[in-house]
C-alpha cells in the first residue's frame, strides 16, 4: 500500500475564501502534501480548475446547506441544491450522482464574538447514507473556545492552538455508534478560508492557507501510487475515502512517518477501512510509530468505541482476545496527533 496526505475542506474565492484555485494551488505544492479537496459553499464553479498543479491533486466538491446540516459532497459533477431542513433530500441528491459525502463540522457551537454569535451544527441525527463524519474541525473548534474579546485577542496573537484538543468527543462517540451498524469513514477538515480581520489599527489573518496546510490532514491508504492521469488519481482518492483507508495526522503535532497500524490473522493483513477474519490465538494487532522517542508517543487502542488499552510506547504488538471493532489514537508530546479510522474483526 502506497500512502498519500492531503487537506479537506478549504474554500476558495468561487465562495467566502481569499485566494482563488491556482494560489492555494500554488501554496500546496510547498507543503508536502499530495492532494486538496476544495469545497466552496452551495457551488461547483471550481470544477473546472481541477486538476494537477505542481504534482498536487486539486479535486473540488461543495459544501451543501447555509444555516445548518452543513455536508462536504465530493465525487459530484452537478451542483446539489441546499436543503438546510431536509438534509436527507441533499445525501440522496449526492448518492444519485455516484458521489460520497461528509457532516461537516457536527457539533459546531459558535463563538458570541464571531459572526455574532452564529453556529452550523447538524441537527438530523436520523439520516443514513451518508459516507462518513468529519470528526475535526480545525476553524471550528478554535473559534468555538473564544469566549469574549480578551480570549479572541489572546489566540489571535499569542496562543494560536490553545483551543485545539483534537476530534470532537461528541463526533468520536457517534462515529463509534455508528461504526457498528455498519463502515462510515472518519475525516478532519481544516475549513479552509485565510481570513483577514481588522479592528482599527489591528490587522490579522487567521489561519493562513499554508499554515492549515501543516495541521489536520487525511493520509490515504492507496494499492498503487498515486496515477499521473488525472482522471484515475481521482478514483484512487475518493475511493480510499470512501472505504474508510485512511487516517488523520495532526502535522502540528508531528508528521506521520513511520505510523502504522495494521491487524493480521493467518496469511492475511488489514489495514484502516478494511475487515479481517478473527482467529483465535491467530489475530495480532501491531501499531508501529518508528523513529519516534518511545517516552513522547501514549497510543490508546479503542474497541467498539471504549477504550481497550493505553500504555506510553512507540510501538504496541499483541494478540487480540476477540472481535471487535479497533482503533488507535495517537498523542505526541501530549499533543492531539494521529486518529485512524477502524480496522474490523470479524
Amino acid at each position: 500500500m502506497q500512502m498519500v496526505m492531503g487537506n479537506i475542506h478549504i474554500h476558495s474565492t468561487y465562495s467566502d475564501g481569499a485566494a482563488g484555485i491556482p494560489e492555494i494551488a500554488r501554496l500546496v505544492a510547498k507543503s508536502g502534501l499530495d492532494y486538496i479537496i476544495i469545497t466552496d459553499h452551495n457551488t461547483l464553479r471550481g470544477l473546472p480548475e481541477e486538476g494537477f498543479y505542481e504534482n498536487v491533486l486539486v479535486l473540488c466538491g461543495s459544501e451543501i446547506n447555509i444555516e445548518k446540516n452543513h455536508y462536504l459532497a465530493l465525487g459530484i459533477s452537478r451542483e446539489v441544491a441546499a436543503n438546510d431542513g431536509n438534509p436527507q433530500e441533499v445525501i440522496n441528491a449526492v448518492k444519485e450522482q455516484g458521489g460520497l459525502g461528509f457532516i461537516a463540522h457536527p457539533f459546531d457551537k459558535g463563538s458570541p464574538v464571531v459572526e455574532d454569535g452564529r453556529s452550523y451544527p447538524w441537527e438530523d441525527w436520523q439520516v443514513k447514507d451518508f459516507t462518513g463524519i468529519e470528526v475535526w474541525n480545525w476553524g471550528s473548534q478554535w473559534r468555538d473556545a473564544i469566549k469574549n474579546k480578551p480570549m479572541a485577542l489572546y489566540f489571535a496573537y499569542l496562543k494560536q492552538e490553545a483551543p485545539i484538543t483534537g476530534p470532537y468527543p461528541e463526533a468520536m462517540a457517534f462515529f463509534d455508534r455508528t461504526s457498528r451498524q455498519r463502515k462510515i469513514t472518519a475525516i478532519a477538515g481544516t475549513d479552509a478560508h485565510d481570513f483577514h480581520i481588522r479592528r482599527g489599527p489591528l490587522q490579522r489573518r487567521i489561519f493562513p492557507y499554508d499554515y492549515l496546510f501543516h495541521t489536520v490532514n487525511n493520509c490515504l491508504f492507496l494499492p498503487q501510487p498515486l496515477s499521473g492521469d488525472f482522471e484515475k488519481a481521482k478514483e484512487q482518492v475518493l475511493t480510499a475515502l470512501r472505504l474508510g483507508r485512511a487516517f488523520i495526522v495532526n502535522r502540528r503535532a508531528g508528521e506521520p512517518d513511520g505510523f502504522s497500524f495494521t491487524v493480521s490473522s493467518g496469511k492475511r493483513t488489514a489495514i484502516p477501512g478494511e475487515e479481517i477474519e478473527f482467529k483465535e490465538q491467530k489475530t495480532i494487532l501491531r501499531v508501529r510509530c518508528l523513529g519516534r522517542s518511545r517516552k513522547k508517543v501514549f497510543l490508546k487502542i479503542i474497541r467498539n468505541g471504549e477504550l481497550y488499552w493505553e500504555k506510553r510506547d512507540n510501538k504496541v504488538e499483541g494478540l487480540l482476545g476477540k472481535k471487535g471493532i479497533y482503533r488507535v489514537e495517537a498523542y505526541l508530546n501530549r499533543k492531539p496527533w494521529i486518529f485512524t479510522n477502524p480496522i474490523y474483526v470479524v
